[in-house]
C-alpha cells in the first residue's frame, strides 16, 4: 500500500515538472518574441540595405532625403513621381521646385529627384544621396576610398 501511495506522489511531481517546462518555455518564447519585435521595430530600414546599392525612389523620402524603407505617398508633379512621407512633404513637393531637387555630390550639378540614382549617404540616419547616373555615383565612390 505504501508503495503504490510513493507511485502515486512520483507520478504528481513528474506531471507538476512537465507542466512547469512547457509554461516556463512558452514564457520563454514570448519573451524572444517581444525581444524581436523590438529590435526589428526600432532598427533602422537603411540597415537592412547596402551603401553601394541602388535605392527605389518609392522607399525614399524626397523631402526629408531619408530611406524609409517601406512604399511612401506618390506625389505627381508635372508628369513626374515624386515620394513623401507625409501630408506636411506632398504640400512641399507640390509647392517648393526646390525640394524636387538635389545636388550630385560628385559633379555638383543639380538633379531631378525623380530621376536621380539614389544610395544611403548613412546607414546609421538612412540619409540618402542622389547621383545624375550610377557612373557619377562610382566616380564618388573611388574618389571617396582614397
Amino acid at each position: 500500500m505504501r508503495q503504490k501511495k510513493r507511485l502515486t506522489i512520483k507520478r504528481k511531481k513528474a506531471d507538476l515538472d512537465n507542466q512547469s517546462i512547457i509554461v516556463f518555455s512558452f514564457f520563454v518564447l514570448v519573451s524572444l518574441g517581444i525581444i524581436v519585435y523590438n529590435v526589428y521595430y526600432n532598427t533602422s530600414p537603411a540597415t537592412w540595405v547596402s551603401i553601394d546599392e541602388q535605392l527605389s525612389n518609392n522607399k525614399v523620402c524626397m523631402v526629408n532625403d531619408t530611406y524609409m524603407g517601406v512604399d511612401q505617398i506618390e506625389v505627381p508633379v508635372g508628369g513626374k513621381m515624386y515620394y513623401g512621407c507625409c501630408e506636411m512633404c506632398i504640400d512641399k513637393l507640390n509647392s517648393l521646385e526646390s525640394v524636387r531637387f538635389g545636388i550630385d555630390p560628385f559633379s555638383g550639378q543639380k538633379v531631378d529627384k525623380s530621376e536621380a540614382f539614389i544610395v544611403l549617404k548613412s546607414k546609421s540616419t538612412g540619409e540618402v544621396l542622389y547621383f545624375q547616373s550610377e557612373e557619377t555615383h562610382q566616380q564618388y565612390k573611388k574618389e571617396n576610398e582614397k
